[in-house]
């Protein structure tokens, strides 16, 4: 643009120019010295004008518009798309090419704004997917607390937590008795009903912190952070207790009661000199004591003699 005033600008100012000149050649003025130099300033003066007028012309027509683009685009760069530039709100035939040009920021910023939000928007449903499919990995599909792998996990974190702060930790393992004799009499589905009611006592009778888990089939076990052989002894007779009291509804005409075989064991000294398998081993030990004594009795395995015995 500034280019083209320019030439406009040298077309404009050389006609009078070339004018003067022309009727100084055949006039007495064409050797005097002093029209000479006044010739020569008018030429350096249209010159200087022609280099000059144009940029300030340019700058006066658009340069408040050319600033306000300059801000929008700072503003898009930092995020901010609510104030576009300020323009007649429906295009007419004719406008100058700065009008379009501003119109074209302003639905550029538009569609980086849309574009934006709906890239946000597909950042945060993916962030909530891998929530879910977190937490699914994590849970039992059927009872909704925590499945093997969580609970092996989380045995890890507390053992080696524990360890460091010579605290106590004590497992509880579950395992319904004659549970497949429940499948084949009433069915599968009669069997799920058992093993979700059986979840909802485990974890209605633990408490905040402990882990409530169904580590396989009709196993269930029950994970104590700070907790002494006593304090788990006291939680598994009161869930055994509860189990044997629960009447449990299959449907409208059929209930059932029903009984588990427990083992306990505690482990409170020495935790980063013990395999945290171990603890799942000697609690393992001490439910199948319980089924080989006549199930329904909650047994404890004392990692210090190796000795177990039967405590309710």
């Amino acid at each position: 643009m500034v280019s083209k005033l320019r030439f406009v600008f040298f077309i404009i100012l050389m006609i009078p120019q070339g004018i003067m000149l022309w009727m100084a050649s055949s006039s007495p003025l064409e050797g005097n010295k002093y029209f000479s130099e006044i010739e020569a300033l008018s030429l350096a003066s249209a010159l200087i004008l022609i280099l000059v007028i144009p940029g300030l012309t340019v700058n006066w027509l658009v340069g408040k518009d050319l600033n306000n683009m300059r801000q929008l685009c700072s503003r898009v760069k930092q995020g901010n798309y609510k104030e576009l530039l300020s323009l007649p709100n429906e295009a007419r035939n004719g406008e100058d090419d700065i009008l379009v040009l501003m119109r074209d920021m302003n639905w550029m910023a538009r569609q980086i704004e849309f574009r934006e939000s709906a890239w946000r928007q597909a950042v945060e449903d993916l962030q909530a997917s891998r929530s879910r499919m977190q937490v699914m990995a994590m849970t039992d599909p059927l009872t909704s607390i925590a499945n093997r792998r969580c609970f092996f996990d989380t045995l890890d974190q507390h053992f080696k937590a524990l360890a460091c702060h010579y605290q106590p930790i004590s497992l509880i393992i579950f395992d319904v008795d004659f549970f497949k004799k429940i499948n084949d009499t009433y069915g599968h589905q009669a069997g799920d009903k058992t093993l979700l009611e059986l979840a909802k006592i485990i974890q209605e009778n633990s408490r905040e912190g402990d882990l409530a888990a169904r580590i396989g089939g009709e196993e269930y076990a029950l994970l104590l952070p700070n907790t002494d052989s006593q304090g788990a002894v006291g939680i598994a007779s009161r869930i055994h207790k509860k189990i044997a009291e629960h009447i449990f509804v299959l449907d409208e005409r059929q209930q059932i009661s029903v009984t588990a075989s427990i083992g306990v064991c505690t482990l409170s000294q020495f935790l980063c000199c013990i395999d945290k398998e171990k603890i799942y081993n000697y609690a393992d030990q001490a439910l199948y004591y319980s089924k080989h004594i006549g199930r329904n009795s909650v047994s404890i395995y004392d990692p210090d003699t190796h000795i177990i015995h039967k405590v309710a």
